[in-house]
């Protein structure tokens, strides 16, 4: 295809990113007399943005061996819709959503699913659009940002710097695409003496797909109910800033005394992140539940079953190859995977058993330490071997009950300041919640929601089989952490 702007290859580790759009809504009051005001104001912030950051404004497109393109040119635009959604929107207003505190499920539907078709021979796709979907008293802001180009922590980068051109500030932020690393910038490299069979060995979160179906697609495995059969559902457990305190002493004492009991007392604990020790928590009680639950959806394989996986999301930016890339924007999300027996092990007992707990929490944290520059390296090098990018799988399921994959939004946006006729009551307005949108409910997950700096509490947003979630909501073990659930 012909351009009249500059044409970049993406690194190994945007070629096997997630090829479609990450999805969030930022949720306001809004004076709906303003509408006409707001969008114009808008689309000059964006048009403002495009200017600042061109990179945003530009679109991606897939060459010969899958692999994506990043196209920019003087007249980009980033493209912004507007969609009256109050006629269908199961709540009558934005007070009665927000009394409600904003139900997981009021933001899955169709509506909000935006098509990612970043295919060979298919039209270029942006890396960014905006639509406000607008209700009686309230306003969605819809950010779509394309995976392929970024990560999370890049979709905070875009946030601060839109929010930014809404009150005529220009935000600057890293910005470089190139990622300067041995392997980073390479794709197909000849397999020198079983060279690809020696990493993925070393690699257990990844594997090659028979065929270009990802990248990062799972590898399904054989006989399973299909997922568009299982009927699935989310919601959202609150958690008390306090309340996760006393989670994190109870298993810094816990560990401690496994320390001093193993005479490791050169190696004492440290008191353990929230997010580990919510990992930890929501593994043991999810793996609990599906385990126990009736419906089943995939048939019993030894070996297989008798493992256990749990996938963090671990941002390697600053603790991997920060030397040569101060500045790089792209993604940088690894897949760090514990893997632990499901027979009798500190995973079987952790719901049950504080010091168990402690075990399986202090496991995690060794796995998410493990993160470094060899751990990064010998990923790059492994995609640069696949023969397409499109070929790397993850060795995972979603319908396996005892595996799980464990994510973080919390420091995304929800501290961003907006300038925005209709919205809020003062010159710079923060969003009451950020809600993840999507077309349909995924099979199985944990999500930690964004939230401000001044928050209170953790949100986690957990999505399950029906079936399964109601015996996780029955299990007193689990709920006597939660302050409430929401939806």
């Amino acid at each position: 295809m012909a351009h009249a702007g500059t044409i970049t290859r993406l690194s190994g580790w945007d070629q096997v990113a997630m090829r479609g759009y990450m999805s969030k809504a930022l949720c306001f009051p809004f004076d709906n007399t303003k509408l006409d005001a707001a969008t114009k104001h808008i689309e000059a912030s964006l048009a403002r943005l495009a200017k600042h950051r061109p990179d945003f404004a530009g679109t991606l497109e897939v060459h010969d061996g899958g692999i994506v393109h990043h196209i920019t040119g003087e007249n980009n635009k980033i493209p912004f819709f507007v969609e009256d959604i109050s006629s269908e929107f199961p709540y009558k207003s934005y007070d009665d959503l927000k009394a409600a505190e904003f139900p997981p499920a009021a933001f899955v539907h169709p509506r909000f699913m935006r098509a990612c078709l970043l295919t060979e021979g298919e039209p270029s796709i942006p890396v960014s659009t905006i639509k406000a979907f607008i209700i009686p008293g309230g306003m969605f802001l819809g950010i779509y940002f394309c995976h392929a180009f970024a990560d999370g922590d890049c979709l905070r980068i875009f946030l601060e710097s839109f929010s930014g051109q809404t009150r005529g500030i220009s935000v600057d932020g890293a910005k470089t695409k190139n990622l300067n690393a041995p392997y980073a910038n390479d794709s197909n490299i000849k397999d020198d003496e079983g060279r690809l069979d020696v990493l993925l060995e070393r690699v257990p979160e990844y594997v090659v797909l028979d065929a270009p179906t990802g990248p990062t697609a799972p590898r399904f495995r054989a006989n399973g109910v299909p997922m568009e059969d299982i009927e699935k559902i989310g919601k959202i457990f609150v958690f008390d800033n306090a309340r996760l305190s006393e989670l994190r002493c109870s298993v810094l004492g816990a560990g401690t005394l496994m320390a001093c009991d193993d005479g490791q007392t050169a190696h004492m604990p440290t008191l353990p992140s929230n997010y580990t020790c919510l990992a930890g928590l929501t593994w043991a009680h999810i793996s609990k539940a599906r385990l126990a639950d009736r419906e089943k959806y995939m048939p019993y394989s030894q070996g297989t079953d008798d493992l256990a996986l749990l996938q963090t999301m671990v941002n390697w930016k600053s603790r991997a190859l920060t030397a040569n890339n101060p500045d790089y924007f792209g993604n940088a999300t690894a897949i760090a995977v514990t893997r632990l027996s499901t027979k009798d092990s500190i995973l079987s007992r952790a719901s049950e058993n504080q010091t168990d707990l402690a075990k399986l929490v202090f496991t995690i944290e060794k796995t998410i330490s493990n993160v470094n520059d060899d751990f990064v390296r010998d990923r790059t090098e492994l995609f640069s071997r696949v023969s397409d990018p499109r070929r790397v799988g993850l060795r995972f399921d979603p319908r396996t009950p005892q595996d799980l994959g464990f994510n973080t939004w919390r420091f995304f946006g929800a501290d961003t300041e907006w300038s925005i006729p209709g919205v809020g009551d003062s010159v710079a307005a923060t969003p009451d919640v950020i809600r993840r949108v999507q077309g349909m409910w995924n099979m199985s997950g944990a999500l930690i929601l964004p939230a401000k700096s001044s928050s209170t509490t953790h949100e986690l947003l957990v999505t399950l089989p029906k079936s399964s979630m109601e015996l996780l909501c029955n299990d007193a073990n689990w709920m006597k952490w939660v302050d409430h659930v929401v939806g």
